[in-house]
């Protein structure tokens, strides 16, 4: 994986962090750093060189390290005792088994939610899924628009353990998402919003489930053309 240097950060870690507000400088860092993974702007497999970093954030490197723990914590970032810390990677293995889970979970928290919608919310819940589908090609956007209406839709099934377990486990395959066709998401997504619209639980419980499936293999697709898997 290409190095950056300090004169040419890393795609969506900002150059510094003049951010007017009361967080911490290590949750800031982490943040930033977690949105850039996230988005896909920090490769699988891209070296995270510590000096370099904070010097481009602009922050010493004990929030740094600190964030990189953190970071760590949530399976995004592997440090090794050789390479240092690196954009963690997940293998075949590791998609198969995120979706089992999700696949096994995640139907009955749409149920759930559909299920519970009143119709002042199934108008907000409808727009929120086509103005996520509206920012497809924007990858840092897109990724927040997805997360957030996940999440939102998912509260009402009133599941907060499994939902954040669930929104945990998006996150560990959300950030390949920007390497996939998103041509059958949107089919997949256009036929969820039909279901919430008329409020059936069941039959999105069914639509989500095969989407779910449709993911995994194309992930697998994805990480075996390019070698990772």
């Amino acid at each position: 994986m290409p190095q950056t240097s300090a004169a040419h950060p890393p795609g969506g870690v900002p150059a510094q962090l003049d951010r007017p507000d009361v967080r911490s400088i290590e949750e800031v860092v982490t943040t930033a750093l977690r949105d850039a993974i996230l988005s896909g702007e920090l490769r699988p497999g891209e070296r995270l060189l510590q000096e370099q970093l904070a010097d481009q954030l602009r922050v010493s490197r004990i929030p740094l390290r600190d964030a990189l723990r953190r970071l760590e914590a949530e399976g995004l970032v592997r440090i090794g005792p050789r390479r240092g810390a690196e954009v963690a990677s997940l293998s075949r293995a590791d998609v198969i088994e995120v979706y089992d889970i999700r696949i096994s979970l995640e139907p009955d928290l749409m149920r759930r939610a559909v299920a519970a919608l009143a119709p002042a919310d199934i108008m907000r819940i409808v727009d929120m899924s086509e103005q996520m589908d509206a920012r497809v090609d924007e990858p840092a956007q897109g990724r927040r628009s997805r997360r957030a209406f996940y999440s939102e839709l998912y509260a009402y099934a009133d599941r907060p353990r499994t939902q954040a377990f669930i929104l945990r486990l998006r996150d560990d395959v959300q950030r390949y998402h920007v390497m996939k066709n998103s041509e059958r998401a949107l089919h997949d997504h256009a036929e969820l919003r039909e279901c919430i619209r008329v409020k059936d639980a069941e039959r999105a419980a069914r639509v989500h489930s095969e989407h779910l499936r449709r993911a995994c293999a194309d992930l697998v697709g994805v990480l075996e053309r390019e070698g990772s898997a």
